[in-house]
């Protein structure tokens, strides 16, 4: 994840012009809502002015802004923003001996488990441990290989490292980016990446077998539409991962207004794992969770822990001090633990779905 900035936020206000009022809940229509959080800001990359209010759905669940950033201003938010950076996605071979082998072991797993024929690849698979082979499943999207040919479309895809990454992996890959400094990086790499939103892009209906929307979800205006637009791209039977903030995270819950999910006001909206399958669900998919799901709250809970020192303190540090740093492991710990038992309350939601006809 991008770090966190330590320059002070900027005071002044959203421009009036640029907000709109949002009458009920854009996942599922329900204008039944109650206040979550008031007078949020932007803690983390400290680019966004003004004060937000995080509205919960009473129905689904879900979270948005109220009022929130028009399509129009939007892009003030992302005036710095860690996608602005030079695409690279290739990792460097190298000559060692070690490197070849871990190589040659995520081929080998990536042929048994998502159908390609990568080379080199050792001939039998060694016992992997269970944060190794999740390390290897994301690496490739937690997507089946459907062979040569397949297309791969990264929805909101930033500077296009990860295009670079599916690439090296046999994918023909496309992605489409409203942000233009991202999309300048993506292009410069000579990836196939167009300017805009989803529905404006152009794309023929059921040309791709599989589409990413990695941590784009929470950040659209309409998100139903982008998924129904992904329904339509793609083929019978292709695939779609989505990676969100999970509004019913444990971090949620311990840190509050300072949890790094939150980032207001890039964070137009935020699931929870009912209210996403329900909205896949009614866009037709049949969905599940991905096998061997990620277990991070390591991360988000020193970035969430560190949002919360910062705002508390008149001279805000640039990292945790190390007593802080072991008890945020140690929550992490016990969070990823509870998590197993209870999925609906990790950091990251991850889902798969698959496209089938409506009825």
């Amino acid at each position: 994840m991008p770090a966190i900035s330590t320059t002070p936020a900027p005071p002044t206000a959203w421009p009036v012009e640029g907000l709109e009022d949002v009458p009920c809940c854009p996942v599922c229509g329900s204008d039944r809502c109650v206040p979550a959080y008031a007078g949020l800001s932007d803690e983390v990359f400290r680019c966004a002015p003004g004060e937000w209010t995080l509205q919960r759905c009473h129905d689904c669940g879900s979270a948005y802004l109220d009022p929130r950033p028009t399509l129009s201003t939007i892009s003030l938010a992302y005036s710095s923003y860690y996608t602005h950076a030079k695409t690279s996605g290739m990792e460097v071979k190298g000559n060692s001996w070690l490197r070849r082998r871990r190589i040659a072991q995520r081929n080998a797993f990536l042929n048994k488990h998502h159908g390609y024929d990568l080379k080199p690849a050792l001939p039998g698979l060694l016992p992997l441990s269970m944060n190794r082979q999740r390390r290897f499943d994301r690496y490739a999207g937690y997507l089946h290989f459907p062979g040569a040919g397949a297309r791969f479309l990264d929805v909101g895809c930033g500077n296009g490292s990860f295009l670079l990454q599916m690439q090296s992996l046999g994918w023909e890959v496309w992605g489409v980016e409203p942000d233009p400094k991202s999309v300048e990086q993506a292009q410069a790499a000579r990836l196939n990446v167009r300017a805009g939103y989803l529905p404006e892009a152009s794309f023929p209906e059921t040309h791709f077998d599989a589409i990413m929307l990695s941590h784009v979800i929470e950040h659209l205006h309409d998100p139903v539409a982008t998924l129904q637009c992904c329904w339509k791209l793609l083929k019978p039977g292709g695939a779609i991962v989505i990676y969100t903030p999970n509004y019913d995270a444990s971090g949620r819950v311990l840190f509050g207004r300072h949890w790094r999910g939150l980032e207001t006001p890039r964070h137009l909206v935020l699931f929870t794992e009912r209210s996403l399958r329900q909205t896949m669900e009614r866009c037709g998919f049949a969905v599940s969770r991905v096998p061997r799901p990620a277990l991070n709250a390591r991360p988000m809970f020193r970035m969430s822990c560190l949002l919360r020192l910062q705002y508390q303190s008149a001279n805000p540090p640039k990292r945790l001090p190390r007593l802080l740093r072991w008890k945020c492991d140690w929550l992490a710990f016990k969070a990823d633990r509870a998590a197993q038992a209870n999925p609906q309350s990790v950091e990251e939601l991850i889902l798969l779905g698959t496209k089938i006809n409506r009825s």
